[in-house]
C-alpha cells in the first residue's frame, strides 16, 4: 500500500486548486510580512544524486518604475548571502515543507522591455551540500566506521547544526549503518579509524556513498544518508486522472549487460581479489532482448578495492546502476508537495507494459502564473507486465 492516496490528497489541498508558497528566510515569514511583495515564480530542484538542490524564487514589487530603482529599504532585511531559507508549497491554507537551504545568490534584473516584463529581484537558495562543497580537509577522524564518519561529518558543520526561530534542530538526519560498522568475534569494534585526505566533507560523504552503494540527498530538512533504494513501499500511485500534463516512459537496453565483476591484485600478498555480480533487469517484450543482453557483461578494474569484501561492495554499486539503466520515465503532474526523490512510485492504467513501478532521481516543483506543476524523471529495473 502506497503512503499517500491521491484522493486523499485531493480533499486534503481542496482540489488543488489556489497554488501557495510560503517563503521563510532567517525565520522571519516574507510572504505574511511584506504584503507589496509578491512571488511570481517558484522553481525547487531536487535529487537523490549527489547534486545539490536548489530553489529560485523571483520577487516582484520592490522597483520604483518612475524612480527607475530598486526599493531596498524594503526588503534589505532578506537579502543576505547566507540567509536561511525555507519554502513551504501547497494549496489554499495546507502547506508542506519541500527545501530548505541558504542563499547563494542574489539578481537584481531589469528586463529589456520593464514595461511589459516586472524588474524583479531573483533568490537562488541551495541545500546544505552547497556548504559542505566549500571545505577542504587532511585529517584522522575519530570514528572506525563510514557511518559513524559521516555523522561526526556532518555533526561538525556549523550550517546544519543552526536553529531556526522555533529553537528546533535545522535538519533532521537518517544516517544508516554501512557495512564496516560490525563487531569482530570477540564482541569488540574495530580500532581502525576513517582518514580524510584533501577532501571536501561532500566529496568524503559521496565517496562513501559509492563504496557502499549507499545515496547522500536532502529533502526538506531532512538529509538522507541511506542504502540506495532500500524503501520499496511505493510513495504514491498515479494515474492517467491524477492531474497527467504529460508523460514519456521508455525501455532501453543499450548498456545492459546480464553481470558486472569488479577485480583487483593485492600487490603485497600477489594474489586476485576480486566479486561478481549479476543483474537483475527483467526484460521482456518479445525474446531477441533477451539474447542481446545475456553474454554481455561489465569488468571494472578498481586499485581501492583490497579485500573481497571491498570488491562485492563496489559491484554492487555498479550492479545497481546498470540495473535500472533499463526503464524510465519523464512526466509532469499537477502540482503535489509529497512528490520527492528516493521513493518509487506506481504508474497505473496507462496500459502495459507502461504500468510499472519506478524510483525517482529527480523532481522539480513549479509555481508560476497561479499554477502549481511538478516534472519528474523515474528509473526501473523492470519491463511493466
Amino acid at each position: 500500500m502506497a503512503d499517500y492516496d491521491f484522493g486523499a490528497l485531493k480533499s486534503a489541498y481542496e482540489d488543488f486548486q489556489e497554488p501557495v508558497v510560503k517563503l521563510m528566510i532567517n525565520g522571519m515569514d516574507v510572504t505574511e510580512k511584506e504584503k507589496s511583495l509578491k512571488i511570481i515564480r517558484t522553481e525547487v530542484e531536487l535529487s537523490n544524486g549527489f547534486e545539490a538542490g536548489i530553489a529560485t524564487i523571483t520577487l516582484a514589487g520592490n522597483y520604483d518604475k518612475d524612480a527607475r530603482l530598486f526599493k531596498i529599504d524594503k526588503v534589505k532585511k532578506y537579502l543576505f548571502l547566507g540567509s536561511t531559507v525555507i519554502l513551504y508549497l501547497g494549496y489554499a491554507k495546507s502547506v508542506r515543507e519541500v527545501f530548505r537551504g541558504f542563499i547563494a545568490r542574489i539578481h537584481f534584473i531589469i528586463p529589456k522591455d520593464y514595461e511589459e516584463d516586472i524588474p524583479s529581484i531573483e533568490i537562488a537558495a541551495m541545500d546544505a551540500k552547497g556548504v559542505m562543497m566549500a571545505n577542504r580537509h587532511s585529517k584522522r577522524l575519530k570514528a572506525t566506521s563510514y557511518s559513524d564518519a559521516v555523522k561526526e561529518v556532518l555533526k561538525a558543520n556549523a550550517f546544519l547544526s543552526q536553529k531556526d526561530d522555533k529553537n528546533m534542530d535545522f535538519t533532521d538526519m537518517t544516517i544508516s549503518d554501512t557495512p564496516d560498522k560490525k563487531k569482530n568475534s570477540d564482541g569488540k569494534t574495530s580500532d581502525k579509524r576513517v582518514e580524510m585526505v584533501e577532501e571536501s566533507d561532500y566529496e568524503f560523504i559521496v565517496k562513501a556513498a559509492k563504496k557502499f552503494n549507499f545515496e547522500f540527498f536532502i529533502v526538506g530538512k531532512n538529509l538522507y544518508f541511506i542504502e540506495a533504494k532500500k524503501n520499496t513501499t511505493p510513495l504514491i500511485t498515479l494515474t492517467p486522472f491524477t492531474g497527467l500534463k504529460s508523460i514519456d516512459i521508455g525501455y532501453d537496453i543499450s548498456g545492459l549487460v546480464r553481470s558486472v565483476e569488479v577485480r583487483n591484485i593485492d600487490m603485497e600478498q600477489g594474489k586476485y581479489v576480486g566479486e561478481k555480480r549479476n543483474l537483475k533487469s527483467k526484460i521482456s517484450l518479445g525474446n531477441k532482448a533477451k539474447p542481446l543482453v545475456e553474454k554481455q557483461s561489465l569488468v571494472y578494474l578498481d586499485p581501492t578495492a583490497m579485500t573481497q569484501e571491498e570488491a562485492g561492495y563496489r559491484a554492487a554499486y555498479l550492479k545497481d546502476t546498470v540495473d535500472y539503466r533499463l526503464g524510465s520515465v519523464v512526466a509532469e503532474f499537477i502540482g503535489i508537495p509529497e512528490l520527492v526523490p528516493g521513493r518509487f512510485i506506481t504508474l497505473h492504467g496507462f496500459g502495459k507494459p507502461a504500468d510499472n513501478t519506478f524510483y525517482l532521481t529527480s523532481v522539480r516543483h513549479i509555481v508560476s502564473d497561479n499554477a502549481y506543476l511538478v516534472d519528474f524523471e523515474g528509473c526501473a529495473n523492470t519491463i511493466g507486465s
